[in-house]
């Protein structure tokens, strides 16, 4: 049951990339499950579960739009990470707590608890302005040097 559900949701979120021009989520999600199955095999396969329920049952079954779901399901894994909060950067740089649901149009940052923590990336809009550009850089790759002009 579940090959069909994953195909399903496979080729609606690939329409839905290709129609709107949003980014693939999936390979920094892949990135944060290999993680999170390095510190803990229970939290691991709880996060499965939850993606079997929330992206590939949601898409297949219930209509659920694959991108949404997706940058939800990305959201989840980094709160299972790194506790902390959802924040979308604006244009400007300016930071504003996300309210549901994700937008594939947003730069989304998880920002942890742990200040020591780096941020991590959530959501990609299709283009980065230079102020989302420079929150990224700062914010999740821990850079803090000026790109030249």
């Amino acid at each position: 049951m579940e090959t069909g559900h994953r195909k399903e949701a496979e080729e609606r979120l690939n329409q839905a990339l290709l129609e709107t021009g949003a980014r693939d989520p999936r390979e920094s999600y892949r990135d944060m499950l290999r993680e999170m199955k390095l510190r803990s095999e229970p939290d691991y396969r709880q996060a499965v579960a939850g993606f079997q329920e929330s992206v590939l049952a949601a898409i297949g079954d219930r209509g659920a739009d694959p991108l949404s779901s997706w940058l939800q399901f990305g959201r989840e894994l980094a709160e299972r990470l790194y506790p902390g909060r959802d924040v979308v950067i604006d244009e400007t740089g300016r930071a504003r707590a996300l309210a549901p649901p994700p937008s594939w149009r947003d730069l989304i940052l998880h920002l942890p608890d742990d200040q020591r923590a780096k941020g991590v990336v959530v959501g990609l809009p299709p283009e980065l302005t230079r102020a989302q550009r420079a929150s990224v850089d700062l914010l999740a790759r821990g850079s803090v040097r000026l790109p030249n002009p």
